[in-house]
């Protein structure tokens, strides 16, 4: 979470990003393991070493640039990034009617309720590996008390 005098930035941690990518490789490499011993055509070690060192990278790739999506508040609206600032929604806070905190698949993740009635799920932040979490929907729903008209 990165502080300014006017801003404050919530991104996932790259706990949050590279955790996924590890299961993720590990889950598929041992599908890919059983299946060729299924077909009596087991990975080689060489192979095998192969496998890890693309996993690795893939961490690696993962835990290098882990935070690229985000929100940011400012005094005059929220704005919600993608990867390397490509697309940016930005949303005054006169739009915003709520801020929900809702469960999927045993995370929690924050919504943003529109006055238009359309609803949109933040990147950031997800209770997922994030002790913070309520701080972190309690610092937002403040910008939100604090600035909305």
């Amino acid at each position: 979470m990165r502080h300014t005098e006017e801003t404050v930035e919530l991104r996932l941690t790259a706990a949050q990003v590279a955790v996924p990518v590890v299961l993720g490789l590990a889950l598929a490499t041992g599908l890919l393991q059983l299946g060729l011993r299924w077909t009596a055509d087991p990975m080689t070690a060489a192979e095998l070493r192969d496998c890890a060192y693309a996993a690795g990278a893939g961490v690696v790739g993962a835990l290098v640039m882990p935070r690229l999506r985000g929100v940011r508040l400012t005094p005059e609206c929220l704005v919600a990034f993608t990867a390397f600032g490509q697309r940016e929604r930005r949303i005054p806070w006169a739009n915003v009617s709520g801020i929900d905190v809702h469960r999927t698949a045993g995370v929690r993740r924050v919504s943003v309720c529109l006055v238009t009635g359309e609803r949109l799920t933040l990147a950031a932040p997800m209770s997922f590996l994030d002790r913070r979490f309520d701080a972190r929907v309690a610092e937002l729903t403040g910008w939100w008390e604090t600035h909305r008209p």
